[in-house]
């Protein structure tokens, strides 16, 4: 069991015992432990069985967690479900509906199933409920139509786990030489519809017997010794497509089902017209009748006189598509980010508000991807949820940020900077959450909205324009605040930022965690024609959270942005001249 999935089980045994009305210090016990786990680096269990400890894990939740089988189940949890109908709790997940809510409806109208729900809506009986009101019973009513229809497409971040997790099982199996994801996870689209995997084996047939009985699979869809495909449980029964390929074929059958269909039509034409045929196994010379092989996609591609076009780039996505991969020529291609641009991150958190790891922690695990230096940026005050720094508390975290910046600089023997910033809260009427003097006395300060989504286009417009007219804020903070496939964007004019942006020089972010990836592609690329600077940062809660810089680049590259163009590709010295143009103080 990963330390995702025990998280999620507390989260839903806090949800449970809130509906049937457990005391409130069960219910944010159950809360605290299941935040505290998803933050670890490390398998909770694994702690727990070698008589480790975790603050926010007590006696209780402790007998919970080892009481949870090699199935993913746990009799307790099982309890809690049979006594909840289990339509209500499906309520739950609808944004804006909390359990004292669900409760309120059992316990007050006796609904138990969603056509009741449905049907006390219509009748307007949810709104004569005191505190709940119209709006209530309308997010129910559309909620509950949502949940109706079926899922067709999951969030990346979801499918990018499930499928690292199927890979990984499957290098394990006898047989199994290679295995990749590939198609449009490995393309970095923000939904997925299916998982496809690409395994070199040369016992395909054992390998596919064996996926009939692969842990999660819960139907067999098709079987053949050429591909399997089966439903997969762990994510609503998404299917997984395997396709086994020999050694010698492996490299042309990656390149064929990561796609894009439109990037393959390109290929094929452009083979046909050297007088050749490509296909999921090679490329062939027809007329001799040789299928030549490949030991890597850049062989394949040079075969094609081709520049390497990595994943990211082969999606219709792309900014200009079909026209860019036509036209682009080895220096265009070169001349694109890379993760290897990146000097630093700056938009992280740490325990100071709710990250998972100590600034300390945070910066050597920095450095061992080579960084320069990075911005610490925990909460502010009013984000409470985070538990967000009052203005005292800051002005501590900022004396704990230098000392760590100066104890590892003297260790390691050459300057490491640990920038001093916040993430500060753009309040509802546009205002930031600290005063000016402190927000001028920071090295770094983002700016971002974490509250009052439902602000109408103009008033949250203006909101993010006025802070991005600040002159002590540096980066607007995943501007449009969506969330993948779990909440739209703002109703905001992304336009007028970009043009805001342009004016004022503020920096516009590409947040890399896989469930924002805010800004998109076709924002980004107008940004840069605009000639606003992007940073790219991974908003990191803990130091696991520093990998999603490699997914925020090939977002970037999608946009084709170039790295003169992102401000955490710049050495030190540019990125401090451009912090403190309008400070009083500047880094050195």
């Amino acid at each position: 069991m990963d330390n995702q999935r025990i998280a999620q089980m507390l989260e839903e045994m806090a949800d449970l015992s809130e509906i049937i009305g457990e005391n409130t210090f069960k219910v944010q016990a159950y809360r605290r432990a299941a935040e505290a786990i998803a933050r670890l680096n490390e398998p909770v269990q694994a702690v727990l069985a070698s008589g480790g400890s975790v603050p926010g894990i007590g006696k209780g939740i402790r007998t919970f967690i080892e009481g949870i089988t090699l199935e993913g189940d746990s009799p307790e949890l099982q309890r809690l479900r049979a006594e909840v109908p289990v339509d209500l709790i499906k309520l739950t997940r609808i944004p804006g509906i909390g359990p004292k809510t669900v409760a309120r409806l059992w316990q007050s109208l006796g609904v138990r199933t969603l056509e009741e729900v449905k049907q006390a809506a219509k009748e307007q009986k949810i709104r004569s409920l005191k505190g709940i009101g119209a709006k209530t019973e309308m997010l129910l009513l559309r909620g509950i139509e949502k949940t109706e229809k079926p899922l067709e497409r999951w969030p990346l971040m979801d499918a990018l786990h499930l499928s690292e997790e199927i890979c990984a099982r499957l290098r394990k199996v006898p047989g199994v030489m290679r295995c990749e994801v590939a198609g449009s996870i490995r393309r970095v689209r923000e939904l997925i519809k299916d998982i496809d995997l690409v395994v070199m084996t040369e016992t395909a047939q054992t390998v596919a017997e064996h996926l009939k009985t692969f842990p999660g699979n819960i139907e067999t869809v098709a079987w053949g010794a050429e591909k399997v495909t089966f439903k997969y449980g762990a994510l609503q029964a998404v299917n997984v497509d395997v396709r086994f390929f020999s050694p010698t074929e492996f490299i042309s059958g990656l390149v064929h089902f990561t796609g894009s269909k439109g990037h393959n039509v390109f290929l094929r034409q452009r083979a046909k017209e050297k007088g050749w045929k490509l296909s999921e196994y090679g490329l062939e010379d027809e007329q001799a009748g040789v299928l030549q092989s490949f030991q890597t996609e850049e062989a394949l591609y040079a075969a094609l006189s081709l520049p390497y076009l990595t994943p990211e780039l082969r999606d219709i996505e792309v900014i200009g598509g079909e026209t860019f991969w036509k036209e682009a020529t080895e220096e265009a291609v070169q001349a694109l980010i890379t993760s290897s641009n990146i000097q630093g991150d700056l938009h992280m958190h740490t325990t100071a508000s709710d990250g998972g790891d100590s600034i300390e922690a945070m910066a050597r695990a920095a450095k061992k991807k080579g960084y320069r230096y990075i911005a610490i940026t925990d909460h502010s005050r009013s984000l409470k949820v985070a538990r967000g720094l009052s203005v005292e508390a800051l002005l501590e975290h900022m004396k704990a940020i230098h000392a760590v910046e100066e104890k590892l600089s003297d260790e390691w023997g050459e300057p490491f900077y640990i920038l001093r910033g916040a993430e500060v809260d753009i309040l509802p009427d546009g205002t930031l959450d600290y005063p000016d003097d402190i927000l001028e006395g920071l090295d770094l300060v983002i700016a971002s909205v974490h509250t009052h989504f439902k602000q109408d286009k103009q008033e949250i417009t203006e909101r993010i324009l006025k802070a991005a007219r600040h002159p002590f804020v540096d980066i607007i903070a995943h501007p449009t605040g969506r969330l993948i496939g779990r909440r739209d964007a703002y109703a905001l004019d992304v336009e007028a930022l970009i043009e805001q942006a342009m004016r004022s020089g503020v920096v516009l972010e590409l947040n890399s965690y896989p469930e924002r990836l805010d800004l998109a592609p076709s924002y980004l690329h107008l940004a840069q024609a605009s000639g606003v600077t992007i940073a790219i940062d991974t908003d990191a809660h803990n130091i696991a959270g520093l990998a999603w810089m490699d997914l925020g680049v090939k977002v970037a590259r999608k946009a084709l942005l170039r790295p003169e163009h992102v401000i955490n590709t710049w050495a030190p010295e540019k990125l401090f001249e451009f912090l403190g143009r309008h400070r009083k103080h500047r880094r050195k």
